[in-house]
């Protein structure tokens, strides 16, 4: 049975947290009488009837501007949320909102619920979201600018101080932000927002902010001289203790902060400014407001769908919807690392949502190049992410900057045709040396079977990754099974081992070279003769082109893993430049950091989408295991020359213990 204490301690608690931005407000007002002479209500009068026309029109055309920008800013929430009401009437109702509740206080249950009244199709938990994102990345992008004013505009020599501290603090949480983008808190995932709705939403800030700061000045009395700048630095400090305070209007704290800020000026003067200004920025738009919210909400839902301009529309496949009649097998890529097919009308891309970018990888599977390059902006706008094309033709390239992107050259990939292929010739001197060693040492090359050796070929992945440090991903394949099943396989063997294999992407007209996984004490040419014997069944199925993949092609290529350029340069490849674009050098610069953590920080391997699915029945699992643990132990034994003893006698045991 509930005692009567806990029965009162419920409602007490609420009445608490009700009573205390009013009790707030009253302590500030009482320190505000305490520290000033208040002024009567006919010297506030007096002044408020000198103040021009044209200060009060100013004023609120500096209002409308500072309500036009969070209009903007509440957009920007909503891409980040995915609510798909992103236009006219949400920025509307996000004005009313925040016009709403900044005059009645409690913003975060106000706020919520003005926009859950304005706006059909948003959920009460939507806007309860929507609002506590706006409240928490409004206050960090004005501790921000603040920073920024207190360091450039410094009324005391303590502000540049504790401005710097704020803007260290800032860039070591936006770092923090982009490395780990999802911060788990239990079962929920809390998802920074994009480096882009950042810059985004800092800038809406700054122009609501100043322009709010700016109304405040222009309301100014004669006779009391400050300067904008240093005015702005004040506001901007008194509304950040306005709004933590949630005391209605702000109220109390506001004029505390700025005469406390500004012990030098008219008190009455400042005072009397302060009420023109809550008459202007606070009760007018409070006035609006209210108008709007008194009229009958409205029950269609008007969320506007997640499309692009073209007017066939946008459409959201699985990867596993990739046509099998497509220009460039590597788009195979998105099979496993998440991406999906976009579709922008008959235009198909091969693209990856990544919380920083919206990347489109090589050519478009179907369509014309120079269709997509306006949808595929929109559809990054609506997610807040830098718009990129990867590893994309010259030919898209071109297009590229018709469109007026930037385009670079990162890559150059090594193409050969396998109709027309020989060993004979200068050009193929390198490749018949290796291929000899690889038959002496008595190496042979098949296609694997249906049921791939997945335990020993396992076992070699695991000492390729101890050797090299891990697999790189995203861009690039990673060991899975149900991925390699939905790929050609060529296994090497020498004496019943699998001492190495490779993988390839596979489209009705082209074959890409995916996966290359060579055991370290291998015999030299194990890697040139499984490609030579891809190239060979590529030319048996009558395959146009095989790509051995792109090698870096750039200033600072040579630094980056030469021996790869000199292994596939052993076939006499014909090179072929490969591009990135993006719509400006800046937002080039942040998908190609984006693209590098990415790579090199790529997130756990999922299996593939269906169809592709390994199935292997039991009566083979154990045999499989013991391949596997003498494959393993073999390894490890020649491995030891190479100090990988140890790595892949760790993995042999854990083979043996699988079941």
């Amino acid at each position: 049975m509930l005692s009567l204490k806990t029965m009162t301690a419920g409602p007490m608690l609420h009445t608490l947290r009700f009573a205390a931005p009013f009790a707030m407000a009253a302590l500030c007002l009482w320190a505000l009488s305490a520290r000033v002479e208040l002024p009567t209500l006919a010297d506030l009068g007096a002044l408020l009837g000198s103040l021009q026309l044209w200060q009060w029109v100013a004023a609120c055309t500096a209002t409308a501007v500072s309500f036009w920008a969070l209009g903007r800013y509440d957009s920007v929430a909503h891409r980040h949320l995915q609510t798909g009401l992103d236009g006219p009437q949400a920025r509307r109702a996000g004005m009313a909102a925040i016009a709403f509740s900044q005059m009645v206080g409690f913003g975060l249950f106000t706020g919520a619920y003005a926009r859950w009244r304005l706006l059909p199709g948003l959920t009460a938990m939507q806007s309860a979201q929507l609002t506590g994102m706006v409240g928490l990345t409004f206050m960090a992008a004005l501790a921000t600018i603040s920073g920024v004013t207190m360091v450039l505009f410094a009324p005391a020599p303590w502000f540049s101080w504790v401005g710097a501290l704020i803007l260290v603090t800032t860039a070591c949480a936006t770092v923090v932000s982009f490395l780990a983008p999802a911060v788990p808190l239990g079962k929920l995932h809390l998802r920074w927002p994009s480096l882009t709705a950042m810059m985004a939403l800092s800038t809406w800030a700054l122009l609501d902010v100043a322009a709010a700061g700016t109304a405040l000045w222009l309301l100014l009395p004669a006779g009391v001289e400050i300067a904008w700048t240093t005015l702005l630095v004040v506001y901007f400090i008194a509304l950040g203790a306005a709004i933590l305070s949630s005391a209605p209007g702000g109220t109390g704290p506001l004029e505390l902060m700025v005469l406390s800020l500004l012990p030098g000026e008219s008190s009455t003067g400042l005072l009397a400014a302060l009420l023109a200004f809550r008459l202007v920025y606070y009760a007018l738009p409070a006035a609006f407001a209210c108008g709007l919210m008194l009229m009958p909400r409205q029950a269609q839902d008007m969320r506007a769908p997640l499309s692009d301009p073209d007017l066939l529309g946008a459409l959201r496949k699985p990867a596993s919807a990739l046509p099998e009649k497509r220009p460039r097998a590597e788009t195979g890529i998105i099979r496993q690392n998440g991406g999906h097919v976009q579709a922008f009308g008959l235009n198909q891309l091969a693209m990856l949502d990544s919380p920083q970018i919206s990347v489109a990888f090589f050519d478009p599977l179907s369509g014309d190049p120079s269709e997509i390059f306006a949808p595929l902006r929109h559809y990054a706008r609506q997610r807040n992410t830098v718009p990129c094309l990867y590893k994309c033709s010259r030919r898209t390239a071109q297009a590229a900057r018709r469109a007026g992107w930037s385009v670079w050259r990162i890559a150059a990939e090594a193409v050969v045709f396998p109709t027309s292929f020989s060993d004979s010739g200068s050009s193929h001197r390198q490749l018949r040396r290796k291929l000899r060693h690889a038959e002496k040492a008595g190496l042979t090359v098949h296609t694997a079977p249906p049921t791939l050796p997945l335990y020993q070929m396992q076992a070699l992945d695991q000492l390729w990754q101890a050797r090299h440090g891990g697999a790189h991903g995203t861009t690039m394949g990673r060991f899975e099974a149900n991925y390699l099943a939905g790929q050609r396989v060529f296994l090497a063997w020498q004496a019943g081992k699998i001492i190495g294999f490779v993988t390839l992407h596979t489209a009705a007209d082209e074959w890409c070279l995916d996966l290359i996984r060579i055991c370290p004490d291998a015999p030299d040419g194990t890697g040139h003769i499984l490609v030579r014997t891809a190239i060979s069944a590529a030319a048996d199925e009558s395959i146009a082109r095989l790509s051995l993949a792109a090698v870096p092609d750039h200033r600072w290529a040579g630094r980056m893993d030469p021996g790869l350029r000199r292994f596939k340069s052993c076939f006499a490849p014909q090179w072929e430049g490969r591009y990135m674009a993006c719509p400006s050098w800046s937002e080039m610069a942040l998908a190609l950091a984006e693209l590098f953590r990415l790579v090199h920080r790529p997130g756990p391997v999922t299996p593939a989408d269906p169809p592709y699915r390994v199935e292997v029945n039991s009566a083979d699992q154990e045999n499989l295991a013991d391949d596997a643990w003498t494959n393993a132990e073999d390894i490890a034994a020649h491995a030891n020359e190479h100090s990988f003893h140890n790595e892949v006698e760790d993995y042999a045991i854990a083979l043996k213990r699988l079941p």
